[in-house]
């Protein structure tokens, strides 16, 4: 299976092997120690990764070039690591993770056998290693032969693998060689950055010293004038070149100058660079990585201290609410009555215990009293009338007091399910920070799951599209499709699309998978509202946010500018919280929470909240007291009823949603209850006529049948279809 861009793919199929066959013959002459091996074995890895048509011409040009040259120990060394390759594949014991270790393991004993000491053999095997983990970084580009997969890593290792076939033309003359040289290297600082270039500029150095120690000035030469971007580096090309023009005075104090050469090698390359087409002055875009871990961090920080905050004072509001001491009032009653009476030691002081007189004012102030016990009071108490207004004023205060802390306690749960509600949001925002879906988190996701993953690369094209490039060993196509893909989508909660699939050779390396991400859909809305009043008491609210797109609708009690009034306050606060990254859940408890207290439960509004998630092509439905939804899908009409209280009418809420997969052509429809009780008959009648108009002509349509029938109420009709993005 190959899905790569099938136009473009046919002219450069043919032209990377032609590449990688003369690569080979010009790098057999960068020779290092009187071996070009630091150079073949990596670009033989990057052959044999890529398959056969490349391992192919690699291995025609070596023998080729090896005949010509008399060179048998590096066909030897070739062949033998060739089969040393097929015989670990037949054993089962190779893993492509380990082949640059086994090659250049390998490489030991021959260079040993062909009489290198320790230091050369060293530095050759190290070169060797070096270079094939640099060059595996070009792999991808040539499998997948896609711009998207390129980003800086791999665009440093493509400077040094053609500044490095500069090099090799060394012997056949240098001065040409170092003008190339310089040229390309210019044009790589002034597109990337010297910061960039700086670290190839060294590791050349250090191969032009292995390959020609004579090129110390040459080298000094060339590091030194470039040096001088790190002080500046202007964007404006002739500014650029005048710097590193005048740079150059500075080398007749370190080199050995040769006026007539270095002007030669110096201009020449300028020259090229003035006359090379200029890329509007900006600089090659590379999809860098914008992920900056201090300031998540940072970030981090500040929402940990605010959810401790909050947690401190939900600590606060836990404590015991304030209970109303009946014997307070009890004493009050004691001290006006029955304190200066002579009876009061047979009231409460005798041996019997209190007398009925005393507990009647513990009944008297918690309730009304009996018939009988006013007539038990007139008979025994001294002082009954004085008795019993002292008892009436002191329940009117008993009761008073109940009520003060009832509001109290009442305030104070709603508050502390408030401060609760925001330590656990910036709670969870802290753990969302902290949960960044970055490469290496996915790279253990798929570990888990026991795949061999060789490398994963993330490649974002926009903030909403991205690549995903993925190598893995031992894995087919079916388990690609079946199992990987909706591993990966259930993890990452968006949809994947398998753009190619690159099997190798004799199932030798591994399968290299590219994946994208791209929203499918998108919506097309349309709205319709009638007022009876002056000002219709529903509010409509539709806004996006990152993946989401959100349509709401609320219907304030009653009609009017008050009902208004509650509906737009109820759809305010809503997309406040959602946009300051309050997760629905707790932005739907905060709003009725909010709306509770504003109206100690006299007014409520409903509410419809549609969310669109065009990521992974999601809707969820939360309805509260809201009048009936609609959605027409494949010919047939289903009904989305409400099965929660409005807002702001019960102390909790409990969220209920429909949650469903969102296909094209889906047809929504959000209405009021100003539309009547026909409205569902209304679309069954015209459900054919329905699907084929477009949004506009569906809302009209229906405002016109269910305003002719329609009793007298505020009426609001949303109608929303989903649309292929293409």
């Amino acid at each position: 299976m190959d899905l790569v861009i099938v136009n473009k793919q046919k002219h450069v199929h043919y032209i990377l092997p032609i590449i990688i066959f003369f690569s080979t013959i010009i790098l057999s002459y960068a020779k290092i120690q009187e071996t070009a091996l630091p150079f073949l074995l990596p670009l033989f890895i990057v052959s044999f990764y890529s398959g056969y048509l490349y391992l192919t011409c690699f291995l025609t040009a070596i023998i080729g070039i090896s005949i010509i040259n008399q060179d048998t120990f590096t066909i030897v060394v070739i062949i033998t690591l060739l089969l040393t390759i097929y015989l670990l594949n037949f054993t089962h014991l190779l893993k492509t993770k380990y082949i640059s270790f086994i090659m250049t393991a390998i490489l030991i004993p021959f260079f040993y056998a062909n009489h290198y000491n320790i230091l050369q053999t060293t530095v050759l095997v190290m070169l060797t290693l070096f270079n094939c983990y640099l060059d595996q970084e070009i792999i991808p580009l040539i499998i997948h032969q896609n711009k998207n997969v390129l980003n800086i890593k791999r665009l440093q290792a493509l400077i040094v693998v053609v500044c490095t076939l500069f090099i090799s033309f060394i012997p056949f003359n240098t001065t040409y060689t170092m003008i190339f040289l310089r040229y390309f290297l210019l044009i790589s600082i002034y597109y990337l950055s010297i910061e960039k270039v700086m670290p190839i500029i060294l590791y050349l150095s250090i191969l032009l010293m292995l390959i020609a120690p004579s090129l110390k000035d040459d080298v000094l030469s060339l590091i030194l004038p470039m040096s001088f971007f790190f002080m500046m580096q202007p964007k404006n090309k002739y500014l650029f070149m005048s710097i590193f023009l005048l740079s150059h005075i500075t080398l007749p104090f370190f080199i050995n100058y040769n006026y007539f050469y270095y002007a030669f090698v110096i201009l020449v390359p300028v020259f090229l660079f003035m006359i090379s087409p200029q890329f509007k002055n900006k600089k090659i875009k590379i999809n860098p990585e914008f992920i900056e871990i201090s300031y998540q961090e940072q970030l981090k920080s500040k929402a940990d201290a605010f959810a401790s905050l909050f947690h401190q004072l939900t600590e606060v509001f836990k404590e015991e609410n304030q209970e109303t001491h009946l014997s307070e009032y009890v004493g009050y009653v004691y001290e006006d009555v029955c304190h200066h009476c002579s009876s009061k030691k047979y009231c409460f002081y005798s041996q019997e215990g209190m007398s009925r007189l005393g507990k009647l004012i513990s009944k008297g102030i918690q309730k009304d009293l009996e018939v009988d016990d006013y007539n038990y009071i007139y008979q025994h108490c001294l002082k009954p009338d004085d008795y019993l207004k002292s008892l009436k004023n002191h329940q009117k205060g008993y009761f008073k007091m109940l009520k003060v802390n009832h509001a109290h306690d009442h305030l104070k749960k709603d508050l502390f399910q408030e401060f609760s509600i925001m330590g656990h949001v910036f709670q969870n925002f802290s753990k969302k920070i902290d949960e960044q879906d970055n490469e290496k988190k996915i790279l253990e996701h798929l570990k888990a799951y026991h795949f061999e993953v060789y490398y994963l690369k993330k490649i974002k094209k926009d903030y909403e599209n991205y690549m995903l490039e993925i190598g893995i060993e031992d894995i087919d196509e079916k388990t690609v499709t079946e199992e990987l893909i909706p591993i990966l989508e259930n993890y990452l909660n968006e949809s994947l699309d398998l753009v190619s699939i690159k099997k190798q050779h004799l199932q030798i390396g591994y399968t290299s998978i590219l994946l994208k991400h791209e929203l499918k859909y998108t919506l097309q809305l349309a709205k319709k509202q009638y007022a009876l009043d002056q000002q219709c008491g529903d509010s409509i609210l539709t806004f996006g946010l990152d993946e989401h797109h959100y349509v709401a609708l609320s219907d304030g009690m009653g009609q009017g500018y008050i009902a208004y009034k509650e509906s737009k306050l109820t759809l305010d606060v809503l997309s406040q919280l959602l946009k300051n990254g309050i997760q629905l859940r707790d932005t739907l408890n905060t709003l009725n929470t909010l709306l509770k207290i504003k109206n100690q439960g006299d007014m409520y509004t409903t509410l419809d909240l549609f969310d669109f998630n065009l990521m992974n092509s999601r809707l969820k439905v939360i309805k509260y007291g809201a009048y009936e939804s609609y959605l027409i899908r494949n010919h047939q009409i289903d009904v989305l009823h409400s099965h929660s209280l409005p807002v702001g009418m019960a102390s909790t809420m409990k969220m209920v949603s429909y949650d469903m997969k969102i296909k094209e052509n889906d047809i929504l429809i959000l209405t009021s209850d100003g539309v009547g009780e026909h409205f569902f008959d209304l679309l069954k009648k015209y459900q054919e006529e329905i699907e084929k108009m477009s949004v506009y002509e569906i809302v009209s349509f229906l405002f016109q049948k269910s305003f002719q029938k329609k009793d007298l109420d505020d009426m609001s009709i949303i109608v929303i279809k989903v649309v292929n993005r293409n």
